[in-house]
């Protein structure tokens, strides 16, 4: 939700980075220090890296990022390539469309979202006061009382209101829905060849990349489409997706095939997946967005 924008300074002395520190706490414009002492081809571009998300950037600068963070400069970092000394040049809140804004009074929000309450005091702490929000009380002065970014909480709430308005089919309705008599849903797995390989559900299809556009297009738009991800995490963006290309009758296995396992076939093997070691999805939404969406 957030991306970021990093310029640097790189050079492989350390005398010369410890320089260029020396020039920047004296005052010294960045982009001036960058052309003096910067090693790296960035240098021509005023050290500018481009923008990056938010958690690359965060290990990058070993520093939690908001808004607040632009202009903060970090180093000298010592990494196998060098010496480098970085500065967040911008940081962007990319907005989470939904019903939820800064001006949203409390009052609205609990009203329309009733787990609002739980879901803001498990993310931010926030606590619901003794008497219940007043009329007066918004999304923003809330967040501010907390000292927390308003843009991030109401990404947040709109990022969870969504994932709950998606249709969900539990393991036994599908295997119930499977043994009856057709039409029967289609069931596209949206995991990865790897996981594929593991454990499958008998009769899906597994879209990709490249047969993505050729799956789709043979499918009625009210087709009955049973998304199939590994604990139900990828579904809800997936199915939004679908949506987007006219597709009426979507849903989520609710679970994911990891559920399923669980309680229709235990004898499919299980799996774990550590998202730190690199692990992704294949870019099947955004190599295929219709129409300019994400």
């Amino acid at each position: 939700m957030v991306k970021v924008r990093i310029s640097q300074i790189f050079s492989h002395s350390m005398e010369d980075v410890v320089a260029a520190k020396k020039e920047l706490d004296a005052g010294t414009p960045f982009e001036s220090v960058v052309q003096q002492y910067s090693t790296c081809p960035s240098k021509n571009n005023g050290g500018d890296l481009g923008w990056m998300p938010e958690g690359a950037a965060s290990s990058l600068l070993g520093a939690t990022l908001a808004p607040e963070s632009k202009g903060q400069i970090l180093g000298p970092v010592h990494s196998p390539y060098g010496y480098h000394i970085l500065r967040v040049a911008d940081v962007e809140v990319e907005r989470v469309e939904g019903p939820f804004n800064p001006g949203s009074s409390m009052q609205d929000v609990n009203r329309m979202f009733p787990d609002a309450h739980s879901l803001l005091f498990k993310q931010f702490h926030f606590g619901l006061p003794v008497g219940g929000y007043k009329a007066g009380e918004t999304l923003a002065s809330v967040s501010k009382s907390h000292s927390k970014a308003e843009g991030e909480v109401v990404n947040f709430l709109n990022a969870e209101f969504a994932k709950r308005q998606i249709a969900l089919i539990s393991s036994r309705e599908l295997k119930d829905r499977l043994e009856r008599n057709p039409p029967k849903p289609v069931l596209l797995d949206i995991r990865e060849q790897w996981e594929w390989d593991i454990a499958y559900i008998p009769n899906s299809q597994r879209i990709t990349r490249d047969n993505c556009e050729s799956l789709l297009s043979g499918l009625a738009k009210d087709a009955e489409i049973v998304l199939i991800d590994w604990k139900q995490d990828r579904g809800p963006d997936f199915s939004r997706w679908l949506s987007q290309r006219g597709f009426t009758q979507v849903k989520c296995l609710e679970g994911g095939i990891d559920d399923w396992a669980a309680k229709v076939e235990p004898q499919l093997a299980r799996y774990d997946i550590d998202e730190d070691d690199g692990y992704r999805y294949e870019d099947i939404i955004e190599g295929h967005a219709p129409d300019g969406h994400p």
